[in-house]
């Protein structure tokens, strides 16, 4: 399970990748209008800094993780519908084994859940609700962990972007102060176009991440939500199977 795990994160980055890199290629082509001059995306980004190697991870894993929750967040994928209909049917006949077998072909919040209460069927209500409620709140903090992820990426973004900015107006002001630069407006200009462009970056980066979290943290509060009332109706059904 954890290879596929792997296996699938590397992919959403490689597929990243791929997505930046061919966006690159666009705006580099839009960058400089025909028959003017001017620097190209590239060198946009290599006038940046290193901080842009940092703001360019941070695009490509924050792009991986947003691929994936599209993905893996969805309602018809932690909540599916043809495993609730199945595990119903067996515990409404009385069908335990068929039950927990339905959950070792599977995996999932939904699915784990399920499990923990059925591993304590003939229990009282309390018992299985308290099962159920641990890897509940398991599942749901692994997940907003994942989601939280996009936070911490939408919040280093600018502050690479603000070091990229901070470096950028210490090399113009050493460039004043020990190489002239007033009379060399070429090498000013070289430390203001790196810290306008780190934090033109790092607010690009960040601003689309941090929008995502909010949006992926609501969507798994309401998915969360759902699981909650769904997994109290099957351990109503497991306590009235436990009491006959």
């Amino acid at each position: 399970m954890l290879r596929k795990d792997a296996v699938r994160t590397v992919g959403f980055i490689m597929a990243a990748a791929m997505i930046l890199f061919s966006f690159a290629a666009f705006a580099q082509e839009i960058a400089v209008p025909a028959g003017t001059k001017g620097m190209t995306f590239w060198q946009i980004c290599v006038a940046g800094g290193w901080t842009m190697i940092f703001i360019g991870l941070c695009s490509i894993l924050g792009m991986a993780l947003i691929i994936d929750l599209f993905i893996s967040l969805r309602k018809s994928a932690m909540m599916p519908a043809d495993y609730l209909m199945a595990v119903k049917t067996s515990i409404k006949n009385g069908d335990m084994q068929g039950a927990t077998n339905l959950g070792s072909l599977r995996k999932g919040f939904l699915v784990n859940v399920v499990q923990a209460g059925i591993d304590k069927s003939g229990h009282e209500l309390q018992i299985i609700q308290d099962s159920m409620t641990i890897v509940g709140g398991k599942e749901a903090t692994g997940l907003q962990q994942k989601i939280g992820y996009l936070s911490s990426i939408g919040t280093i973004s600018p502050m690479l972007g603000l070091l990229g900015t901070v470096l950028g107006m210490i090399q113009s002001f050493n460039v004043i102060a020990f190489e002239a630069g007033l009379g060399k407006p070429t090498l000013l200009a070289a430390g203001v176009s790196q810290a306008l462009i780190t934090t033109a970056f790092g607010l690009i980066v960040g601003i689309p991440v941090m929008a995502f979290f909010f949006y992926f943290r609501n969507k798994a509060q309401e998915i969360t939500t759902d699981i909650e009332i769904t997994t109290g109706e099957i351990a109503l059904m497991l306590a009235g199977k436990s009491k006959g």
